[in-house]
């Protein structure tokens, strides 16, 4: 047998989570902690310990580039003296015994798929689409009884925060919260300076750990605190009513769909589905695969383009299908980010089935502009858009129906005056157009 000696010293206050022996850990620590160096160095020293044969391991933050960037180094550095091959181009090392240890970003959960991991750490897991771990990361760890550590620093009560409250619940979780006023790992001079530089929310979130804490810049996170009775209603489907679906069409990222029912006291959110880089056929399996009656299908103003690859829009994809269309007109994202905040007070929301959507409405946000010390009109393009995009297009319609002082708000107003097109009209007004040629041809002959 061969000795391996780790060039590697962790710091006393981690020393407990390099000594768990839970399969699932979840560590919240403040910024400059060292929680990605720690989580490093522990994957790699569980990938040269393992007895496992071709055990795989891997690191994934939200954005590819940004595990590059943040971890690429440290995981180099870490495996200098057990690394027998380096691969740049797929930021994979291979280390003598045969495991492998490879980098990922939550942006391309594709890539994620189809492979199998012995220990996974999931960075900054608040930034990543919540549908990450239960739908694409679990089942990677199933059958090789695989291990996960999610790692972070506060960001409002989202998908992050439920698996902190679950670890700190759970006996068979590793939980470990690191308050900046407690770790002694930053200078109390640096905490004052940061502290007299940084508004109080800001400072409770990065360096006391705050779930509590406002996020700045975000759009809807406040109300949607403030309406938590709504958000995580029980709203079943109602079959004497029907559905009206809104969306966003992703051609190369996710697609989202919400389906709203009309209440008396406002809209029942009754379901919300996304999928990642899908065919237009996987969401019209999705489709038909409800129970329920569609009174129409929205679908957003770019959908009228026509794809290079069939020659057909999608939307003329949706009615040769016999589906009911409409098309949202192009107008401002403020206006629709208005109309959300005026229509969420009317909204319940099923909490079993919008979930995930809700999380991405908590998330959206705008972007911080570091030159002028202000937030930008437009918002971060992230997971979070998707659905936020598609509720856009539902409340403007919703909106509508409120401002025209209706006893009963109406969610089937039209966002435009264009005529409800059917594959039937479609039909006729070709036979139409044909019928008028052949005419034509022969009083020229």
């Amino acid at each position: 047998m061969t000795e391996i000696q780790l060039d590697y010293e962790p710091r006393e206050q981690f020393v407990g989570f390099h000594e768990r022996n839970q399969r699932w850990s979840c560590l919240v620590c403040h910024r400059r902690a060292g929680k990605t160096v720690a989580c490093v160095h522990d994957l790699h020293t569980r990938a040269v310990y393992t007895t496992k044969k071709n055990a795989r391991y891997g690191y994934i933050a939200p954005f590819y580039r940004q595990a590059k960037e943040v971890a690429w180094v440290y995981l180099k550095e870490a495996a200098k003296d057990t690394a027998v091959k380096i691969y740049e181009s797929s930021l994979t090392i291979e280390l003598f015994n045969g495991a492998r240890i490879c980098l990922y970003g939550a942006d391309n959960p594709d890539a994620l798929r189809g492979v199998y991991f012995d220990g996974v750490i999931i960075d900054e897991f608040g930034d990543c689409r919540p549908s990450l771990w239960a739908e694409v990361i679990l089942p990677t760890l199933a059958d090789r009884r695989g291990w996960a550590v999610f790692i972070g620093t506060p960001k409002g009560k989202n998908h992050f925060y439920e698996m902190a409250k679950r670890a700190e619940a759970e006996e068979n979780w590793f939980h470990m919260v690191l308050k900046a006023s407690e770790s002694d790992l930053l200078p109390p001079e640096e905490l004052g300076e940061m502290k007299a530089q940084m508004d109080d929310e800001q400072y409770e979130q990065e360096l006391e750990c705050s779930f509590e804490a406002a996020v700045k810049g975000t759009y809807y996170m406040g109300l949607l605190n403030q309406l938590s009775d709504q958000v995580n209603a029980e709203v079943p489907y109602d079959p004497d009513q029907p559905v009206f679906v809104y969306s966003d069409i992703g051609y190369t990222d996710s697609s989202a769909y919400w389906f709203v029912q009309k209440k008396p006291d406002g809209w029942g959110i009754i379901d919300y589905e996304e999928a990642h880089s899908q065919p237009l056929e996987y969401y019209f399996t999705l489709l038909d695969s409800k129970p329920y009656e569609y009174e129409e299908i929205w679908l957003p103003h770019d959908a009228k383009a026509k794809s290079l690859q069939t020659g057909r829009s999608t939307v003329e994809q949706f009615l040769a299908r016999g589906y009911p269309m409409r098309v949202a007109p192009k107008l401002a994202v403020q206006d629709g980010i208005d109309a959300v905040r005026l229509v969420l007070r009317s909204c319940y929301f099923n909490k079993e089935t919008t979930a995930a959507g809700v999380d991405g409405l908590r998330a959206y946000r705008r972007n911080w502009d570091e030159v002028k010390k202000t937030f930008s009109d437009s918002p971060v393009h992230d997971w979070s858009s998707h659905p936020s995009d598609a509720f856009r297009q539902f409340a403007l319609a919703a909106r509508t129906a409120i401002l025209s002082d209706k006893k009963a708000p109406d969610p089937l107003i039209a966002m435009n005056q264009a005529p409800k097109i059917t594959l039937n009209m479609l039909f006729k007004e070709h036979d139409r157009k044909l019928n008028a040629s052949g005419r034509r041809r022969g009083k020229i002959n």
